[in-house]
């Protein structure tokens, strides 16, 4: 197996999130490949590891943290790290040191790069994105807003620890109506796939629903915000630690909403 930077002949597998099973979306792919383009010559790492097989087993994205949702200096971030976790398509891959083999690939690329340190996220609950994980791989924890924890593992003495941004409230909606506000950067596959999903879901409800939409890849609005991605209805994360909802379950939410404004 090796870890090889993404290409014409891989594209197409990481902007999907390795969901080779399923059609793209063409406008949850725009999304992420203008992300992916305008950040190329920012420093981003972009990574396939491909089996012997020829299979695309997992994949990650790494860059300066100057350039993301992270407040640091000097840091390497790691903005996702996935191993095929699906029992379909090529079945489920995590447990056999494929992310340790990526995490260990990325340190090694920090410190030949002369970075001071290693900054990367997961979730303080074990089904997805782990925390854990790093803490078993040396990593200490930074920061933490809810469930979402930012950890980090210094390679030179003056490494400074990092910090989530800080959040701002999201913008009011008009009086009478609910308010739906999406912040779409597009590092995310998820983050992309929420916001074409509320797209759906207000679709006629302009009677009911204030909808803004809002582009943090623009380095000054996530200043601003402090937020990447995210759904907020009525000033509030919508469903944050459940699955993604599809876009009738929303629509139906933001219904029961409006008829209790």
């Amino acid at each position: 197996m090796k870890l090889v930077d993404v290409d014409e002949t891989n594209e197409a597998t990481f902007l999907r999130c390795l969901h080779d099973e399923e059609p793209d979306d063409p406008r949850v792919i725009a999304l992420r490949r203008r992300w992916f383009v305008a950040n190329r010559d920012k420093g981003l790492r972009a990574k396939v590891l491909v089996l012997d097989t020829g299979e695309v087993a997992a994949l990650c994205q790494y860059m300066p943290v100057e350039h993301t949702h992270i407040e640091g200096k000097d840091l390497l971030a790691i903005l996702c790290m996935w191993v095929h976790g699906y029992d379909h398509h090529i079945g489920n891959r995590q447990g056999l040191g494929y992310g340790r083999l990526m995490l260990e690939a990325i340190e090694k690329d920090a410190r030949e790069s002369g970075f001071a340190g290693v900054v990367t996220w997961g979730m303080d609950f074990p089904y997805w994105n782990p925390i854990s994980f790093y803490e078993h791989m040396g990593y200490a924890r930074a920061d933490q807003a809810g469930q979402a924890v930012l950890a980090w593992k210094p390679i030179r003495d003056d490494a400074e620890k990092p910090r989530w941004l800080s959040e701002g409230s999201p913008p009011e909606g008009s009086p009478g109506k609910v308010s739906v506000v999406v912040f779409v950067n597009g590092w995310c596959t998820g983050g992309c796939s929420q916001c074409v999903t509320a797209r759906e879901a207000v679709e006629g409800l302009d009677d009911d629903v204030d909808y803004r939409e809002i582009d943090t890849s623009d380095p000054e609005t996530l200043r601003k915000w402090g937020i990447s991605d995210g759904l907020y209805v009525n000033g509030k994360p919508h469903r944050p630690y459940e699955p993604p909802c599809t876009s009738e379950v929303l629509r139906s939410d933001l219904l029961e909403l409006a008829a209790e404004t």
